[in-house]
């Protein structure tokens, strides 16, 4: 066996992918690519890495292994052609861009979370390149944690055009494991329409903002957009900049077409109660690049905000990356189940407010603004820890054992009734404390930001006259549950609540209510990403 040469945790490998698809061109006509930096590690045959393999089949069917190792730490770089023509059976190049991409977005979740991320069945995902099954069958797979990317007719090529080199294909779909492994419940056989519809606007969001907060692409695109518009640079608008850069599988259908595109219409009135989780998710799309392109605006109005079309291009990437980074910090400020639209943005405000309290470029004013506009609207800032019902905790635990210890965690709840209370637990039934983390954010000024994740859960199975004697309409057995998430502070101090109570019987009934919808919208979770076009989304003023 050959000697590894030494590598350290944050050693990167650059790997070439497409910055969108294999039909966006630059403004010469060559197919974007973009240099991503993954994390180092050592790659097998395959490619198989610790937490990651990739499938790519041969001419005959088979499976056919790929190298992207250079027999040390990481990976060898072997960008496409600049040709499309021969990228649906440029096998190796699938394998590094399923991988690349795919690393890429996983890494961007443990930035922003401060921590490793895991997938629903503890081992490895399983990408599945060019796949020998329809197009519209491509998605993410629970039961055996894979995703399968499918083949289209394209009439721009010879052979079939595997999907996974949509760039934002790839990264939404890995979004739906990434989300799988971290909160289990929001997809599971219990979870409601809106989380359903939540998956969608995360991987979405995700895989939008990923392409946008790359500044050698928005540099590319912006080029295009002049050169094809004619504007000068003086009178560029962010909404001339907009109309390349948020659009989900762009080119993916002949004419230009894309497979959604979030930004060209306005919202539906029913868009929080349609049962399809594509379309329950448009509201929320729209609320967050609005946001962006709001505070790209008032950046390009700023003096020298139009210098350079790089100067541009740079203000928006890390606008993009900014908005993106507050998303996913904001998923660890959510409770395990039962989220809501007004969940999420309560996470994103709050989990904002601890790394940057100032907020001087008044990032968390914009996104509430373009929320409310969509009809989500939460508490002031003052009253969003959820701690005004949780004073004078009791502190019976031993602060070394919080950070890892789910009995310690439990014990700490079953001490503080006033805790159990709001939670409105059952204290006769089982509690079970399913994820203690401790996670390290850095802020823009370096500090760093330590804290302990802890989410329980609490499930009561009632019969229908159990139900009917708690308060509940219903007419079979029910299946009640609730539960919270804490974060306590480095010094062991609970600091923010979000807790979602198991017997409240207004709570449970909505959601009984709720349930026909739900059954209606549940589907295999990132496996219909086109669908017929909802009405379109309007850009924000």
């Amino acid at each position: 066996m050959p000697t590894l040469a030494p590598h350290r945790a944050g050693d990167l490998s650059p790997l070439t992918v497409l910055a969108q698809g294999p039909h966006s061109l630059d403004a010469t006509g060559k197919v974007m690519q973009q240099v991503l930096r993954v994390p180092n590690e050592r790659l097998l045959t395959g490619p198989v890495g610790a937490r990651l393999e990739v499938v790519v089949v041969g001419a005959r069917g088979r499976r056919e292994n790929q190298i992207l190792g250079n027999g040390d730490w990481g990976a060898s770089d072997v960008p496409p052609a600049l040709e499309s023509a021969g990228l649906p059976i440029d096998r190796r190049f699938l394998a590094q861009q399923a991988y690349a991409v795919a690393a890429h977005t996983l890494a961007s979740f443990e930035r922003a979370l401060g921590r490793r991320m895991s997938w629903a069945n503890g081992g490895r995902l399983t990408l599945y390149a060019n796949d020998k099954i329809a197009y519209q069958n491509t998605g993410y797979t629970r039961s055996d944690c894979s995703i399968r990317f499918g083949l289209i007719e394209d009439s721009r090529h010879q052979h079939k055009l595997p999907l996974v080199l949509y760039r934002d294909l790839v990264a939404h779909e890995v979004t739906h494991a990434v989300l799988d492994g971290y909160r289990p419940r929001w997809a599971d056989a219990q979870a409601g329409a809106d989380q359903l519809a939540l998956h969608e606007a995360l991987a979405d969001l995700l895989a939008m903002l990923g392409v946008f907060a790359a500044e050698s692409v928005v540099e590319k695109l912006i080029s295009s957009q002049l050169a094809l518009s004619g504007t000068p640079l003086e009178s560029i608008d962010s909404m001339l900049l907009a109309s390349g850069l948020f659009s989900f599988a762009d080119n993916l259908f002949s004419h230009g077409r894309a497979a959604r595109d979030p930004l060209s219409g306005v919202p539906p009135t029913n868009w929080r109660t349609d049962v399809e989780p594509h379309r329950r998710a448009a509201g929320v799309v729209h609320a967050v690049l609005a946001t962006v392109l709001r505070l790209w605006r008032a950046e390009l109005g700023r003096p020298g905000g139009r210098a350079s079309i790089n100067q541009v291009a740079r203000s928006g990437a890390q606008i993009g990356q900014r908005v993106l980074n507050m998303i996913l910090r904001g998923l660890s400020y959510m409770a395990p189940v039962d989220v809501s639209w007004e969940d999420l943005l309560r996470g994103i405000l709050a989990a904002d407010a601890v790394v940057v309290p100032q907020d001087e470029r008044n990032y968390r004013g914009t996104l509430r603004a373009c929320f409310s506009e969509v009809g989500i609207i939460v508490d002031p800032q003052v009253t969003m820890d959820g701690m005004s019902a949780l004073q004078h905790l009791n502190y019976p635990i031993r602060l070394s054992a919080l950070g890892a210890d789910p009995d310690e965690v439990l014990r700490f709840i079953w001490d503080n009734p006033v805790l159990m209370n709001a939670a409105k637990i059952d204290p006769t039934a089982r509690i079970i404390v399913d994820r203690v983390r401790p996670s390290l954010r850095l802020s823009p000024d370096g500090f760093t930001v330590a804290e302990i994740e802890a989410s329980f859960v609490q499930e009561l199975r009632l019969t229908q006259s159990a139900a009917r004697k708690l308060g509940l309409r219903c007419s079979s057995a029910v299946l009640l549950r609730g539960g919270g998430m804490l974060r306590f502070d480095e010094g062991g101090r609970l600091s923010f609540a979000a807790l979602k109570p198991v017997l409240d019987v207004q709570r449970q009934q909505l959601l009984i209510d709720g349930a026909d919808a739900a059954l209606i919208a549940a589907q295999r979770i990132g496996a219909s990403m086109f669908h017929p076009p909802a009405e379109s989304v309007a850009p924000a003023s």
